[in-house]
């Protein structure tokens, strides 16, 4: 009776254990993109932003980006900013850290609507994408 106690508290705990949790999630709401031809600004409209949006998960101490095929990133801070290094050198996410994003929050509205609270860059062939949102 014990073991079937021990076995189904395992199998009850081991799925929450395995659980992701969120770290970032953002919307972009600019694209820039640059090759060899030069580059171009696109203004993102609201399905493309959810199409286009950022997820950083953790799992065990281990950062993922989760919406660009769960690369496993480095974490590195400096100051009101963290930055998410891609370990196969694909890119990163630039966000601001949670206490920024408090102090953000508190900006007036139109002083918000002028700032963003990540970029993502991607590097893409012989150029690259970048994202900038909230």
């Amino acid at each position: 009776m014990n073991k079937i106690l021990i076995l189904v508290s395992i199998l009850i705990v081991s799925p929450l254990s395995s659980a992701r949790e969120l770290i970032y999630e953002g919307y972009p709401m600019r694209m820039i993109q640059i090759d060899e031809s030069g580059s171009q600004t696109t203004l993102l409209n609201a399905p493309q932003s959810v199409d286009y949006k950022v997820r950083i998960e953790e799992k065990d101490g281990n950062y993922f980006w989760a919406s660009r095929g769960d690369v496993e990133l480095i974490p590195s801070r400096s100051g009101f900013y963290i930055t998410y290094i891609s370990v196969t050198g694909s890119g990163y996410i630039r966000v601001l850290a949670p206490e920024a994003r408090t102090i953000f929050k508190e900006l007036p509205a139109e002083d918000q609507a002028k700032q963003f609270l990540y970029f993502e860059h991607l590097v893409h062939q012989m150029g690259s994408i970048t994202y900038h949102g909230r």
